[in-house]
């Protein structure tokens, strides 16, 4: 099972080798309005490493984003990128006039939650899908039954349950005659349920909108050697992780006796997610109540 890290600066290249990185995720215009120059700009550096590059382009795409995707892909096309991560089933439909969807990956977030979704997406000729977060263990192993593509996991990190194209914060702030400054690309806010008191979701405003993160990031160190049974690619996602801690997951889960240590040390920031839990009633169950 292949290790994404997601590229922060060109200068933990090297770094990230030593923990045992297989993949490389480059964020792209599509992903994150500012990137470093150096990262996006040095592809063909990268690939000196003879680790394999995905492109991050998971934005919902809409009018204005045609011209800059296609761009995006035609540079994917020129470098030999090994992946692009989209989660906008119109990337498909360029890549495929380009003559590149095998290059895609689908990642729409909570789709992909049956095990013929890998079959029906193999007859669209693309090269994977991660798999829905939200669905059991269980159920995640009901796909490497009926495995027909590329099979990925966002399994460790920060997830997002909520996105919307609206500045939510913007205009929260507006609403209550705040004036505040440093509300896009702001890592610091965090939303509070009344009836939820000891639970503080992350939310995330940049120009394509608004994230809502669960309030618990994602581990999977138990769960690493099922999984690695028939997941290809294994993302792990460093937003709200300080480099120490994404540094020491990586290291953790190239060896797994780390495991302990790293839990001891930032355990209380993680759970098990949904794969000891089914999002909703199963059928035929009786509302007791």
């Amino acid at each position: 099972m292949k290790i994404v890290a997601r590229l922060k600066t060109i200068s933990e290249i090297e770094k990230l080798i030593n923990l045992g990185v297989d993949v490389f995720l480059v964020d792209t215009p599509l992903a994150v309005k500012k990137i470093e120059d150096q990262v996006f700009s040095s592809l063909e550096a990268i690939k000196k490493t003879s680790k394999e590059i995905y492109l991050l382009a998971n934005k919902m795409i809409h009018q204005e984003d045609l011209e800059e995707l296609r761009k995006l892909l035609i540079i994917a096309k020129k470098h030999q990128i090994n992946g692009i991560v989209v989660g906008d089933i119109t990337a498909m439909i360029i890549a495929k006039e380009l003559g590149i969807e095998n290059k895609i990956i689908y990642q729409p977030g909570t789709m992909n939650t049956s095990s013929f979704d890998s079959e029906y997406f193999k007859e669209k000729s693309i090269k994977g899908i991660t798999i829905s977060k939200e669905i059991t263990i269980e159920e995640i192993e009901r796909f490497f039954t009926n495995k027909q593509i590329e099979l990925s996991l966002i399994g460790h990190g920060y997830l997002d349950m909520f996105y919307s194209k609206r500045k939510l914060l913007t205009n929260y702030f507006i609403y209550k005659g705040i004036k505040r400054t440093l509300i896009t690309d702001n890592y610091c806010f965090r939303l509070k349920e009344e009836i939820r008191d000891k639970s503080n979701y992350p939310i995330f405003e940049d120009y394509s909108g608004t994230h809502i993160f669960r309030d618990k990031a994602l581990e999977s160190f138990s769960e690493f050697k099922v999984l690695s049974k028939g997941i290809d690619v294994f993302f792990v996602e460093r937003i709200f992780l300080t480099d120490e801690e994404y540094y020491e997951a990586l290291a953790a889960y190239n060896n797994l006796e780390k495991a302990e240590a790293f839990l001891n040390k930032y355990g209380d920031n993680y759970n098990k997610g949904f794969y000891y839990q089914y999002t909703e009633k199963l059928k035929g169950d009786l509302n007791e109540n």
